[in-house]
């Protein structure tokens, strides 16, 4: 490695632990390697600007409003309650539709952490309520979360999506089937650990009448993940329009229908969601300066080759892969980790014969696991702040949901077609 690299890659974790925000902190180090390189101060610029200039980032500032605008406006409420009506009546009653609520309203936000504050806040203390312990209640909401990175849309796939050139419709439709695996597994999961410990053992008989007027109420909260999903499918709309229809689809939905939201929140809707927005944009438009700064130093090919050398089978590269972005993930958010690392394993791929669809799922399901893992497990801290309840109690509980998580990587690696079939 050169000492250009050598000093930018120091200067970003001294930076990092300092404190200095993950955004500047690539920026900085990715200024001081070009300007070490005797790269023009333009560069940076160049390259800082071009970060946000494709045309799938634009789906990431709708997405996250309408799942601002959703959780507002009644519809993540009559979403959970419809999830509620549908598995209350087994054994964990609750907990399964702490699972379900946090898949379908994944598919709607495509942030696993909004999906944690959103559902936690309702379902953690309603867990508690019928006997759930806290810090149980806490790990399911926290461990099934993630799943929204999964089930489009999905913002780290938009982000993918930007560095790899993979078509975000394909990217989306494969996270179907894989991110419904990980919901039922984690379900079965859940009922075996509620039946061993008790959770709900009377639970109550299936109410036709509750489940009726929980899905005529919840009829057109539940329209919102269809209408996503449908309209992308069928090709009708492309993933970055999508997230402008199903924003319109909400606010007249939180307004006109269900008049929860009032227009004096709408500013502070917006203002909430826009910051969250140019933080992530930062973020890209940083760690494009950082990966162009990586590139020109050539530490994708001698990382690659690191890689190669460990295992140059097409099982031994997803393992190596999977362990690198795993320990990435437990100290780095996902959209960093996918942004720095990405440039890297990327153009392995095709070299070592493993099909960018399935890697990529692989990956992401990984990362996954990242946000429910300390040290920097961003949903254990979503869940602990809803809560009083140490990180290292829930995580200790999101143990079994992390296996299931697993389980199901090892079933897309192993059955390719559950994410290929969306190629021609």
């Amino acid at each position: 490695m050169s000492p250009e690299a050598i000093y930018a890659l120091g200067a970003l974790m001294a930076l990092l632990l300092s404190g200095v925000p993950i955004a500047l902190a690539l920026l900085l180090s990715g200024a001081l390697g070009l300007w070490l390189l005797e790269f023009p101060i333009l560069i940076v610029i160049q390259r800082f600007v071009a970060g946000s200039e494709s045309y799938v980032l634009l789906a990431i500032p709708f997405f996250i409003l309408a799942g601002a605008v959703m959780e507002a406006g009644g519809i993540s409420k009559r979403l959970i309650g419809f999830c509620d009506a549908c598995f209350g009546f087994l054994p964990g009653g609750l907990a399964n539709a702490n699972i379900g609520a946090s898949m379908i309203f994944g598919g709607i936000s495509g942030s696993a952490v909004a999906d944690t504050s959103a559902v936690g806040s309702v379902m953690i203390p309603a867990m508690e309520r019928e006997g759930y312990s806290r810090e149980y209640s806490a790990a399911i909401t926290a461990a099934t979360s993630p799943v929204g990175m999964i089930i489009p849309p999905s913002i780290p796939m938009i982000v993918w999506s930007f560095i790899s050139g993979q078509s975000l419709n394909e990217l989306f439709m494969a996270g179907i089937i894989p991110g419904i695996l990980i919901t039922v597994a984690m379900s079965l999961v859940s009922t075996w650990i509620c039946q061993k410990r008790g959770y709900q053992r009377g639970f109550r008989a299936f109410n036709t009448s509750y489940f009726v007027s929980s899905l005529m109420d919840g009829l057109l909260a539940i329209g919102a993940p269809v209408l996503i999903v449908g309209g992308i499918l069928s090709g009708v709309f492309t993933p970055t329009e999508a997230s402008v229809v199903v924003l319109a689809y909400s606010l007249v939905v939180s307004f006109v229908v269900y008049r929860e939201m009032k227009p004096a929140q709408l500013g502070r809707i917006v203002v909430k969601a826009g910051i969250t927005s140019a933080t992530i944009m930062f973020i890209i438009c940083g760690a494009t300066v950082f990966s162009f700064f990586l590139t020109v130093a050539g530490v994708p090919a001698q990382i690659g080759n690191l890689i190669l050398g460990i295992s140059d089978s097409p099982l031994g590269f997803i393992i190596a892969v999977s362990v690198l972005m795993f320990v990435l993930g437990m100290f780095l958010d996902t959209t960093t980790t996918i942004l720095m690392a990405g440039p890297i394993i990327i153009p392995l791929f095709n070299q070592v014969g493993v099909d960018p669809l399935v890697a990529t799922m692989i990956i992401l399901v990984v990362l996954a696991i990242g946000l429910i893992t300390p040290p920097v497990g961003l949903c254990l801290f979503v869940v602990s702040s809803i809560c009083p309840v140490r990180v290292w109690d829930v995580a200790r509980e999101c143990v079994p949901f992390i296996l299931a998580m697993l389980f199901v990587t090892m079933l897309i690696w192993i059955f390719p077609s559950i994410v290929t079939w969306v190629t021609p």
